[in-house]
């Protein structure tokens, strides 16, 4: 198969897609808005760099994410996400046919929810086949940062000559595994106590030599799924391997017989050792089916799927946040700023629960939580009502 290429030269159309791609749904940082004053401009002199082969990947900045566990993101300059975005689609365009159905992360009509279904499904068709069975739960060691750049470009060239890929595209590509990814230069951004939450070897400038990618950037998030598509090509392939998924770095296998699964980790470790430059992390899962697969924020058993107890505890922990600032004496007092922030907190927990069995759950959370339907109900505020702080009746108070 071979993609339609642009030509020899970037077309400036092409950057103008790329460029609306990279707003859409995103709130503009200042670096956007800064950008988009001189849109027309910006995108002329990218389109210069690109053909002539002078584009480089700018400074980032650094903030962190403290869940599930304290963890860099790296926001690349916003025209360098305008380049991602033209970039990457004509990569994918390649790669999408030679990826395995059941690799699941940030590939389109997958994610984490049809993820989760699928294992379902191969759970069941294992315990009700045979009855019994075992699954391998696997995750591989800081795997961003341990990415060995030589070896993914490696991969990537060879396929992107083949599919006649444009000269600037490859070069871009280059440019982005060429040099260590902070080599531009980083700013922190946010408070330093919740950087040194972040372990060491978890920063990106503690990365091997010759290895890390940036978390954060969509380019980063298509070269994991080439380099580990090696993987999944093997496990299929070459083990043979019937019920197999992975989401990024956390794989599972599932089947009825221990000791078959025992063979294919020693398989799996040596490959990615020599292949990759990969290793696992320590805790390695083959346990029954029944125990539950702890997996994507569920916990996947033979009969049902339940929501992880720690994803129960932080929506606990938000909406006692939120009562104790806003709910008083069988009424909310709360400014629309507030309701919206508690309508999204509360609309991204419903989501998940959506898909688990969890009538109970729901029952209890609205049981200790009386005031959530009122308070989570979308309302339309008058401009001029933004600032001012509202009184709402708590449906079934008195």
């Amino acid at each position: 198969m071979s993609i339609k290429v642009q030509g020899p030269e970037v077309r400036l159309r092409a950057l103008f897609d790329a460029w609306r791609a990279a707003r859409c749904g995103k709130q503009p940082s200042r670096n956007q808005l800064d950008f988009d004053a001189r849109w027309s401009s910006n995108l002329l002199a990218l389109q210069r760099r690109l053909n002539a082969g002078t584009w480089a990947p700018g400074p980032s900045i650094c903030f962190i994410a403290t869940r599930p566990k304290a963890r860099e993101i790296h926001a690349p300059d916003f025209a360098d996400r305008v380049v991602h975005h033209w970039l990457v689609p004509q990569l994918e365009a390649i790669w999408e046919p030679r990826f395995i159905h059941d690799s699941y992360a940030n590939r389109r009509a997958k994610g984490s929810h049809a993820a989760v279904r699928r294992l379902q499904q191969f759970v069941r068709q294992v315990h009700s086949g045979q009855g019994g069975g075992y699954f391998l739960q696997l995750d591989i060691h800081n795997c961003f940062n341990s990415i060995h750049r030589a070896t993914l470009w490696g991969m990537l060239k060879p396929v992107m000559e083949r599919h006649g890929l444009t000269e600037p595209a490859r070069r871009a590509t280059h440019a982005l595994l060429r040099w260590p990814p902070l080599a531009a230069g980083v700013i922190y951004r946010g408070d330093p106590a919740q950087r040194a939450l972040v372990p060491s070897h978890k920063r990106l400038e503690n990365a091997p030599k010759g290895c890390g990618l940036p978390i954060g950037n969509l380019s980063s998030q298509f070269f994991a799924n080439v380099y580990l598509d090696a993987l999944d090509q093997f496990v299929k392939h070459t083990l043979k391997v019937p019920r197999y998924l992975r989401y990024v770095d956390d794989f599972v296998l599932v089947h009825h017989d221990r000791d078959q699964l025992a063979t294919w980790l020693i398989a799996i470790e040596r490959f990615l050792a020599e292949r990759l430059r990969l290793s696992l992390k320590p805790d390695v899962r083959l346990r029954p089916l029944t125990d539950g697969i702890d997996f994507l924020g569920y916990v996947v058993r033979p009969t049902h799927t339940q929501v992880r107890r720690r994803v129960v505890a932080h929506a606990r922990a938000a909406m006692a946040e939120w009562e104790s600032k806003h709910v008083e004496a069988g009424a909310i007092r709360a400014i629309p700023a507030d309701l919206r922030r508690l309508q999204s907190t509360a609309a991204s927990y419903a989501g998940h629960f959506r898909h688990a069995s969890t009538h109970r759950l729901q029952a209890s959370l609205r049981q200790r939580f009386p005031w959530l339907d009122t308070a989570a109900r979308p309302r339309r505020f008058h401009h001029t009502l933004e600032d001012r702080a509202i009184t709402l009746k708590i449906r079934g108070k008195a």
